[in-house]
């Protein structure tokens, strides 16, 4: 059985005669998805920078979901769908599970609204790798994201440590900026 090599037409991309390459297409869906986590991700560093006064060390301890946001966004902007899967994969971990961790009164529906967009974009990211036939970029996405995960989960449950009683305080919505 001989391998042939043609141009896929909407990529301009080498492929293997049967295998589906198709180039990353932004649809009004994904703009959508984009823009409303981009938005909410802005909301709260807002929150936890001006607001709450966290400085940049605390913030990314305690908003999470700012930079695995960022990650998807780039992705999305560059057209680069391992970055999206990156960042999904983080998104799902913050995002997704953030569902289940944090109340649903008070400050914390601010935070869930933003867990139920996340939750959106990773569902959009899995659209489009099942869509689209990215495997590879599937596999590479999730090595990139547990690479970047687990370092930062890492250096969370240090911070934590080093603040007790704060995860709780964050989780229920009644809290304040850490004493350095």
């Amino acid at each position: 059985m001989s391998t042939t090599t043609a141009l896929h037409p909407r990529s301009h991309t080498p492929s293997r005669a049967g295998a589906s390459v198709s180039s990353f297409h932004r649809s009004w869906g994904g703009w959508t998805v984009t823009s409303f986590n981009v938005l909410a991700a802005l909301n709260s560093s807002w929150f936890f920078l001006a607001v709450l006064g966290t400085g940049v060390v605390g913030w990314l301890m305690m908003n999470s979901c700012a930079p695995s946001i960022a990650l998807f966004a780039v992705g999305f902007l560059l057209a680069r769908p391992v970055l999206m899967v990156a960042g999904a994969v983080m998104m799902f971990r913050y995002g997704t599970l953030g569902l289940f961790f944090f109340g649903w009164q008070g400050p914390n529906l601010i935070a869930q609204v933003s867990h139920v967009l996340m939750t959106l974009a990773v569902l959009y990211v899995a659209w489009d790798v099942l869509r689209a036939r990215r495997f590879r970029a599937l596999g590479l996405g999730i090595a990139l994201g547990l690479a970047v995960l687990v370092p930062y989960m890492l250096a969370q449950h240090a911070y934590f440590e080093a603040h007790p009683g704060l995860l709780e305080q964050l989780f229920a919505g009644s809290f304040g900026a850490p004493s350095e």
